[in-house]
């Protein structure tokens, strides 16, 4: 816990005074991220509600002196999440006034390249069929926000293991801070579903259209685009605003809850690629990505975890030696040897 709470007050420093350089009324913006947080903890309270009976049971499994000490740690950590979440907001927000949008182009080519000139959208367009709309953004939003943007809570609750809370708590970091805010600022793209009203065109006109004739047409993921556009044009700060697709955030954290799950049990397996196909599948499906922001947060994330893995087993001292007895009094080691 101190290490995420050391990492998160760097970030809040550095994400302030980003803040403090690019934007007008910095410090306006500042206090409105501080006024979000009892906001964030009541969306966050109103999500989890199902981990409380839970909890309940595993107090069952463990003394009074455990389950208070978990609890007070759990409850600090919905504070670092949420104020972490809410400087990513502030930075994500802030990053157009650092850097224009400049990679959509280049996505959009890439991305069709790798699918044999064909828009990835498409191929996923083609399952509409057995697609419920209504459940889509239940999925892919409701669904994700507690394991993935809380998932170090879950992890202070259920998890006594020190090695493993440090490493989940390192991928954790990583997938928010440099996939969300370093390397989206270096690729600044804004998505398929923001694509032609930034760039003008009419280039992923038949994406919208097809969204609208699966019956998305004037549903939450009509109101979600516009409320996002509606943010970024008139420079506003909200919880959970700011536009980026390249890395995909929510495939790299999808993707850190799904290793925590298979190393907790390797039963979990099926699962874990079940959850992380889900979201890459659904973010191209509804034009919040373009396929290659979630194949590349796939591949990072897997590749830190295995880094720290092995660093951690190459840093793990080695196991004493059992002591040797000594030869008895008139033999050498080499008699004993030769016996």
């Amino acid at each position: 816990m101190p290490l995420f709470a050391l990492i998160t007050l760097a970030y809040l420093i550095v994400g302030g005074l980003v803040t403090l350089i690019y934007r007008d009324n910095p410090l306006h913006l500042l206090l409105e991220m501080a006024e979000a947080i009892p906001f964030s903890l009541l969306v966050f309270l109103s999500l989890g509600w199902w981990v409380v009976p839970l909890f309940l049971v595993v107090t069952f499994l463990f003394d009074r002196k455990t389950m208070v000490t978990r609890l007070s740690r759990a409850i600090l950590a919905v504070m670092i999440c949420s104020a972490m979440f809410l400087m990513f907001t502030m930075l994500k927000t802030t990053m157009p006034f650092i850097l224009p949008f400049w990679a959509d182009p280049w996505m959009a080519d890439l991305d069709r390249a790798l699918h044999f000139g064909v828009d990835p959208w498409r191929l996923t367009h083609a399952f509409s069929a057995w697609i419920n709309p209504e459940l889509v953004g239940t999925i892919y939003f409701t669904a994700w926000l507690l394991p993935c943007m809380y998932l170090p809570v879950l992890i202070v609750m259920f998890d006594m293991d020190a090695r493993r809370f440090r490493r989940f708590i390192l991928l954790y970091l990583f997938s928010w801070i440099v996939m969300g805010n370093v390397l989206a600022l270096a690729f600044l793209s804004a998505g398929p579903i923001f694509y032609d009203r930034l760039l003008g065109g009419d280039t992923f006109a038949p994406m919208m259209a097809s969204l609208q004739e699966i019956g998305f047409a004037g549903g939450f993921l009509d109101a979600l685009s516009d409320n996002l556009w509606a943010a970024y044009e008139s420079k506003a700060q909200l919880p959970g605003s700011g536009i980026s697709a390249f890395p995909s955030v929510h495939i790299a954290t999808a993707t850190v809850f799904a290793l925590y799950l298979y190393e907790r049990h390797r039963a979990f397996l099926p699962l874990s690629i079940l959850i992380v196909a889900t979201y890459q599948f659904l973010s191209v499906y509804q034009g919040w990505h373009y396929a290659i922001d979630g194949y590349f947060s796939i591949l990072v994330m897997i590749g830190v975890w295995i880094w720290l893995r092995r660093r951690e087993k190459r840093s793990a001292p080695a196991p004493a030696r059992p002591p040797t007895c000594p030869p008895p009094p008139g033999h050498s080691a080499t008699d004993s040897a030769n016996n």
